[in-house]
């Protein structure tokens, strides 16, 4: 037959060979899937922590191996994903460049480059890829550390006219205003003028890219926030397909990059973003609260501390009481006290409606955990009050919020 080239095989020879290259293509296919499996600890919120190797996120759960079964979580059950490797990892070496953007994203790693309106974040042997339009700033770490190399940050106008190259000088730097249109590993491009330029890479210090005004962000509106070696960043979206991250439908991180992923801050209504209802205060020396001045310092009062997270701060025999979220299913928080001259232990106690109290005595400048089912509750109540008839100290409640 013309067109048609057989070849012929000996049976025997040829259907044994065939048989075990099945098998062999069978065993490295399985092996090949296992491989992938990045494993994770999954903190839910009812259930007991799992441990298995991860297989799947999609927009409604999450699938875990756990002793070799499937095991499916709804992400509504999810608080918290855990790289093992992460939770066992230690310090990493510092990065080369550190990349700045929108939803909070900031990734250090050993290179970035820019072709085809796609951005890569080299870190090792992974690559980041994401479009260009998320980053508004890239730093480089110069290779010697000379007085003043980060001073051009500081120069940068808080809306730019246009894209910025910080580019070294023999004395200082210069802000040069143009149009960055590629980035490689020996130049950035540039559009000067009507002229394509390449600047030297080992001249650039950093670059900045004019965009719009980035939304202001509201404690109340969060997103699910996921750690990766080298940084972290905020998704609307968490997808895991083979082996890799898929975040927003648009940006992909190798898995092996993964350190952990917090569900729950992307349901999560802040208690710094919803007004008290009630407040109340009274001070150890009980007519402190009628001088003009000192009524708000006692009241219960919003404050920012070195973290930079404002957090409710209240002072003993202070209650306030706020209205849940609708659909919330849990309230939490940590109870930190304030260090002030005084060693005094508080009583600090929350309760959900006419539900049970939860009460604890704070002694040491520790975080308490404080967790309370809300589920169809209107109101949440958080006290503050002495202890042993000491004067007491204030207490602040760092990441405070309402889960959904």
């Amino acid at each position: 037959m013309r067109g048609r080239r057989t070849i012929a095989v000996p049976c025997g020879f040829g259907l044994r060979t065939a048989a075990w290259a099945v098998v062999c293509w069978a065993v490295l296919t399985v092996a090949g899937i296992a491989a992938t499996d990045v494993q994770v600890w999954v903190e839910g919120t009812a259930a007991a922590p799992l441990q298995g190797g991860l297989r799947s996120i999609d927009h409604d759960a999450l699938e875990l191996i756990v002793d070799g079964e499937a095991r499916r979580v709804p992400l509504a059950d999810v608080r918290t994903l855990t790289a093992v490797a992460a939770r066992e990892g230690g310090a990493m070496p510092p990065a080369a460049v550190q990349v700045m953007g929108d939803g909070g994203l900031t990734i250090g790693g050993d290179d970035l480059r820019w072709e085809a309106g796609r951005a890569t974040i080299v870190r090792g042997t992974a690559a980041i890829e994401l479009p260009i339009e998320r980053l508004r700033r890239a730093v480089w770490r110069p290779v010697e550390e000379a007085a003043g190399a980060s001073d051009w940050i500081a120069a940068v106008p808080a809306e730019p006219a246009a894209d910025l190259v910080a580019v070294t000088q023999s004395e200082g730097f210069e802000l040069v205003e143009c149009a960055i249109t590629a980035i490689s590993p020996t130049a950035v491009t540039v559009m000067l003028d009507g002229e394509r330029i390449p600047v030297n890479r080992g001249k650039v210090l950093g670059l900045v890219w004019v965009r719009p005004p980035a939304a202001k962000a509201t404690p109340a509106t969060g997103a699910t926030q996921v750690s990766i070696i080298g940084g972290g960043l905020g998704a609307s979206t968490v997808e895991w397909r083979d082996g890799e991250l898929l975040l927003d439908g648009v940006i992909r991180i190798p898995g092996e990059l993964l350190q952990s992923i917090d569900f729950a801050a992307g349901r999560t209504v802040a208690l710094v973003a919803i007004e008290p209802e009630t407040t109340s205060s009274e001070p150890f020396f009980g007519g402190l609260a009628t001088l003009d001045g000192l009524a708000a310092f006692f009241a219960p009062r919003i404050v920012t501390p070195e973290n930079g997270q404002p957090a409710w701060l209240m002072r003993p025999r202070a209650t306030a009481t706020w209205r849940v979220p609708d659909d919330s299913r849990r309230f939490h928080a940590r109870a930190v006290r304030v260090a002030t001259a005084s060693s005094s232990a508080v009583v600090v106690w929350a309760r959900a409606d006419d539900g049970p109290e939860w009460r604890q005595r704070l002694d040491d400048a520790g975080a308490t955990p404080i967790e309370i089912e809300v589920n169809d509750a209107r109101r949440l109540t958080i006290g503050v009050e002495f202890a042993d008839g000491g004067i007491g100290v204030p207490v602040r409640f760092d990441d405070a919020g309402f889960e959904k």
